[in-house]
């Protein structure tokens, strides 16, 4: 073994250093990840439209989030998700590395398994809104990003599922969907507000749409426009929005009364928060309808009404009541109500 002066060991005299060394690096490095997650359980009772009743207990979401500060300009984002009867086991639901590219920090670039900015889907409710089930589309992507002084737009690119019949023709599988959102939102102590529009070249590459069709190759794409506006005034918060096709699909891919359906989704909402006895709690009430979107298994209206509490820190319960109302019978539904009742229990970290 080489020794030192005085006759020690080398590797005796550079333990204390490299043992510093790498206190200081694992310290660094803790100090750029954050872990985050959520667990929210759920009971159930429901009445569909048949008039049969169902009740269950449910983990409806496990949630863990990991954001990396790689460097100055590069960031990483990974999300595992677990919903029953949805995703079974945990499967990876994001996977993002994204930079910094410019000096004024202003624009981004983002690749990877993401949910591509179309449609906002912000509420104060427990389930998912009706824009949220026809509209969310997650894809892996590459999104080029801008925000400044309250502006915010992005462009991006992916390959969906989907296939056009003339690409299908020449036995191509490219990077054909594209898509784009702008928006504006400003804050005060006041108030605040956000409003956005955004685009798709292809709403049948929705995550639901894509369930339901199964890669079919289509006659042509059907692109999808989104409409988002959001205001809060100190307690109250109001929500609206819009998700549609631009043009109907072709009546073998979706119909509707015997010819192509042009799919749309709205929710209206309005919530109050307030304090009940030293803690936060919120109520919210929600007007959602679709437009010829019975072949999605999707409600024609849904009326919600939600309190919330938060009875802990990072702890929420909340209860929710939803009534749907089906299409008519002429639009081969079945015209009857359905209720579903929900409690949830929910904790952040």
């Amino acid at each position: 073994m080489k020794t030192a002066k005085y006759g020690l060991p080398m590797t005796i005299l550079l333990a204390p250093s490299l043992t510093v060394a790498a206190d200081d690096a694992l310290s660094n490095w803790a100090d750029r990840i954050t872990l985050s997650g959520a667990i929210e359980v759920e009971v159930g009772h429901s009445k569909d439209f048949d008039d049969k009743t169902q009740s269950d207990v449910a983990l409806a979401t496990v949630a863990l989030a990991l954001d990396a500060q790689i460097n100055d300009r590069i960031s990483g984002h990974v999300v595992l998700l677990h919903e029953d009867d949805d995703t079974e086991p945990m499967e990876v639901d994001e996977g993002v590395v994204q930079w910094n590219f410019s000096e004024s920090g202003n624009w981004y670039v983002a690749g990877g398994r993401m949910y591509v900015p179309f449609g906002v889907f912000e509420s104060n409710l427990v389930s998912d809104p009706l824009t949220l089930e026809l509209g969310e589309t997650r894809e892996a992507a590459l999104q080029l990003s801008y925000e400044n002084g309250g502006y915010y737009g992005s462009a991006y690119v992916f390959n969906g599922d989907t296939i056009e019949t003339s690409t299908d023709a020449e036995g191509e599988d490219i990077i054909e969907a594209i898509g784009a959102n702008l928006g504006y939102g400003r804050e005060s102590e006041a108030m605040s507000y956000d409003v956005s529009v955004s685009y798709i070249s292809s709403i049948a590459d929705s995550d639901l749409l894509q369930e339901v069709l199964g890669g079919t190759t289509l006659d042509s794409y059907v692109p999808g426009v989104s409409v988002s506006g959001i205001l809060d005034t100190g307690p109250f918060t109001f929500i609206a929005e819009y998700v549609g096709a631009t043009k109907a699909f072709k009546s073998g891919e979706f119909s509707f009364n015997d010819d192509g359906a042009k799919l749309a989704a709205y929710n209206l909402e309005a919530s109050y928060g307030f304090d009940w006895g030293g803690k936060e709690a919120t109520v919210a009430l929600g007007f959602q309808q679709t437009k010829e979107a019975i072949e999605l298994e999707l409600p024609e209206t849904r009326l919600l009404i939600a309190l919330s509490l938060g009875i802990y820190e990072n702890t929420t319960v909340s209860f929710e009541y939803a009534r749907d109302e089906d299409y008519k019978v002429s639009d081969d539904g079945t015209g009857e109500d359905a209720g579903n009742f929900t409690a949830q229990l929910a904790v952040e970290f």
